[in-house]
Order: C-alpha cells, then structure tokens, then sequence
C-alpha cells in the first residue's frame, strides 16, 4: 500500500518549505534511519536545533543535566522496519549514550531531563498525515536493593497546550523487583482522530543504592506511529477498491 516516492516527495517539500524560512545555513538537520548527530552540535550556538526525520520534524527546546554532558550523546534517527495497516511508518529517534549514576552509594540520583516537539511537516499534514500515538522504550537496568532506572515523560497536544497524557519506563532492583522497559499510549478518539504535533517533556533518573549498586542504560528510543485523517483514510480506501477493481 505504501508509496516510498510519495513518502520522499512529501518530506522534501515539507523539508523545502522549512528551508525557505531558515536563520541560517545549518537551521535543519536531516536524519535518515540510524544516521546520527551529536547533542553538541544540535545545541551548538547559532543552531535552531531542528531535526527532520522523514515527514516529521523536531525542535529540541532543551537539555538539562548537572552529570551528564552532552558531548557525551547522540540523537540518532529511527523509521520502523515495517509500515502500519495505513502504510504508514512509525518515525523517531534515540537518544544514545552513557547513562546511569556514576557515584554508588552517595545516596544521590542522577538526572537528565530533555525537552522536544515533533510535528508533521507541513505538505505531509495538508496530505492528511496525522499523529496518534506514542511508543517509550530503553534499556535500563537497575541491581541493589532500593536502586533504580527509570524514565518518565509528559506528551501535550502542542497546539491545544493541553497535557494528553505520562508514560513511563524502569527497572526498579525491589525488592520486589518490578521491571517496564517499555510503555505506549494511544491519544486519538473518535472526537480527536489525529494531532498536529506534540511536546515531549522527558525525565530520566539513575540511582544505585550501595557500594555494589548499579543503575544504567545506554538509549532511550521514541516513536510515533501515524494515521491518515478522515478525509484521507476515504481517499486511500477509494483508491485500494479502484486498484481492486483494475486487476478484476
């Protein structure tokens, strides 16, 4: 079902249109899937720290940590392997590299918070493209009693400015031990079928209890999967029965 060509036209254009009102030069970066930039160049002075990945584009607002650098981190492109049941790809990133609490046993947690929106660009949102949901995953791990790994994030509806909803992710040592590497959360309703774009309020958090303690992880990947609005899901539909009908 899916057009690869569409899928690059549209994201060039949105790409373009973008291009036209940039600052700078360096005003956008473009990620392909597992193509990577380093957090220092993405908030290097004079840069918009804009990302597009395929048809969507994000804006990172921010990085926060008093023990993580951000030469130390990559921002690395994703796109699914496979397309949903619209013919559409979940797109993303990672954020990679060293996390976790460097200092076991001082009783201090770790942190890093990082602020982002993504949005559909313009000529795949005009196409009917729309997001809907999203996807937390990482590979945190977390040994000693009372230690931990864990993320948690807010997603709101950016235009709206209205909060949609938290996900979280963690390795929690116990005991009992409890254990959510991912979590995913689906914000469309009948009355809402598709969103323009989001803002992403991310919090990671690392403490090792003990001098034997342990708390880490070495990425956090965020997806988001997308529908065609109404109007385009008729159109798509219409054009799967024309396609039925030709080979009839």
């Amino acid at each position: 079902m899916r057009n690869a060509s569409m899928r690059m036209a549209m994201a060039a254009g949105g790409l373009a249109l973008i291009a036209c009102g940039a600052r700078s030069a360096h005003a956008v970066i473009v990620l392909g899937n597992g193509e990577a930039v380093s957090v220092t160049d993405l908030f290097a002075e004079g840069s918009d720290r804009m990302v597009v990945i395929e048809d969507k584009l994000f804006t990172f607002e921010s990085f926060t940590s008093s023990t993580f650098k951000k030469g130390d981190f990559s921002i690395v492109g994703f796109v699914s392997q496979n397309p949903n049941q619209f013919g559409l790809y979940n797109v993303g990133f990672d954020l990679f590299g060293p996390m976790g609490d460097a200092t076991p046993g001082n009783g201090q947690s770790s942190e890093l918070n990082l602020q982002y929106t993504v949005a559909v660009l313009e000529d795949a949102y005009r196409q009917g493209v729309r997001l809907c949901d999203t996807r937390l995953t990482f590979n945190g791990a977390a040994g000693g009693n009372g230690s931990y790994s864990r993320v948690d994030e807010s997603v709101f509806d950016l235009d709206a400015n209205q909060l949609l909803g938290q996900l979280s992710a963690f390795d929690f040592a116990g005991p009992p031990r409890d254990t959510q590497l991912t979590d995913w959360a689906d914000f469309c309703t009948d009355q809402q079928p598709g969103y323009r774009a989001f803002e992403v309020n991310k919090d990671l958090k690392f403490l090792a209890v003990g001098e034997n303690g342990f708390s880490s992880a070495s990425f956090v990947r965020q997806e988001f999967s997308q529908v065609p609005s109404p109007g385009a899901l008729a159109l798509l539909m219409l054009a799967g029965l024309s396609a039925r009908r030709r080979r009839a």
